[in-house]
């Protein structure tokens, strides 16, 4: 009897050994990550003022003091969320920006957090995300969908919640993001509220991605899991992993993508759930975000806190083109990226899809 447990013990034994062997790994070239982080902030700095660049410039209307400019606040507010600093403690760095030619004069701090919560932000900093993108579209073509929260370092009094109802004690915002699985760079993003459903964003996301990358795959959890989503990939030419919620059937309802995706998950799950599990990356997207730039958003007021959101969404991308200059030679090239990019206008209209 003890020699059966003894053989059972081998077998098993030997068995975790062949999975420990079949297991990919993915080696990480450090010579390219370390030359990367040396270097990070000032080709950071040179790839943030190129974006900030093609910012409109606001034209001046009547007398008075005149604005600062623009691209230069959007360069300002940008460079306070990569530093993690106060407004007023980033003004040091802002002045060494001005001495290195990045600025033509140094902000006040309080003009700094007046352009954060200025909400015409708002469509030029997710147009910026999208640009930043545009040096990778020909690296990726599979994209994981995922969300979020960041939240806010204020919390709601205690007898609003205590007497009024408010449940929301701690207020936070949701990251909705498209995201390349290869190299994790943010190809389009909305913000909402804390409370807003995760499924309704998927069209968007999808189709910015579409304008300007080739899909072929799209992975995401089963909260996205509905016959608009799957037909919205499956319309632009990809095929959507996304498993299907317990109790759901094949029947199609107009949506061709809903039944054929259905027979091929019931038929070829294995198969189906290892292309699935490369929505992964949109997890380990939101993990190197936060540990990079904090899970905190400092600004009170909600416009500024999703102008902040976006900013730290921005320093990713800056971040991991940086990186890929390294590691795969990536030759940056935004002003051809940008001639493939709407042109940055100021839309008022547009925040209320992100608030």
């Amino acid at each position: 009897m003890e020699g059966l447990y003894i053989d059972q013990w081998m077998q098993d034994a030997r068995l975790i050994e062949r999975k420990k062997e079949e297991h990919q790994t993915y080696p990480q070239n450090w010579p390219a990550y370390n030359e990367a982080q040396k270097r990070e902030k000032l080709l950071f700095l040179d790839i943030l003022r190129e974006l900030s660049s093609f910012v409109p410039i606001e034209k001046r209307s009547g007398a008075g003091r005149p604005r600062a400019p623009l691209p230069e606040m959007v360069f300002s507010c940008v460079l306070k969320v990569y530093e993690l600093l106060s407004s007023r403690r980033v003004n040091s760095d802002l002045d060494i920006a001005r001495r290195m030619g990045y600025l033509s004069r140094t902000p006040h701090y309080n003009t700094v957090l007046k352009y954060f919560n200025d909400p015409k932000l708002v469509p030029i900093l997710t147009n910026l995300v999208q640009l930043s993108a545009l040096p990778l579209r020909n690296f990726e073509d599979t994209f994981a969908v995922d969300a979020s929260g960041l939240s806010s370092a204020f919390y709601s009094r205690w007898l609003d919640y205590r007497f009024n109802g408010d449940k929301r004690i701690h207020k936070w915002l949701k990251v909705h993001l498209i995201c390349g699985t290869g190299s994790h760079i943010v190809t389009h993003v909305v913000i909402t509220d804390g409370l807003k459903a995760d499924s309704p964003r998927f069209p968007e996301l999808v189709k910015e991605t579409a304008k300007f990358f080739e899909i072929k795959e799209i992975c995401a959890d089963k909260a996205y899991s509905s016959r608009e989503n799957l037909q919205t990939v499956w319309d632009l030419g990809g095929i959507p992993y996304i498993p299907f919620k317990s109790g759901s059937t094949g029947k199609s309802r107009g949506s061709q993508a809903w039944r054929k995706m259905y027979l091929w998950f019931q038929l070829h799950r294995e198969k189906f759930m290892n292309r699935y599990h490369q929505r992964s990356n949109a997890e380990s997207t939101f993990s190197m975000l936060k540990r990079k730039f904090e899970n905190n958003l400092m600004l009170r007021k909600e416009v500024g806190q999703i102008n902040e959101a976006l900013a730290k969404v921005l320093c990713h991308n800056i971040c991991v083109l940086i990186q890929e200059v390294h590691e795969s030679g990536l030759k940056l090239d935004l002003p051809e990226s940008a001639h493939k990019l709407a042109s940055l206008h100021i839309n008022s209209e547009k925040i209320s899809q992100k608030v």
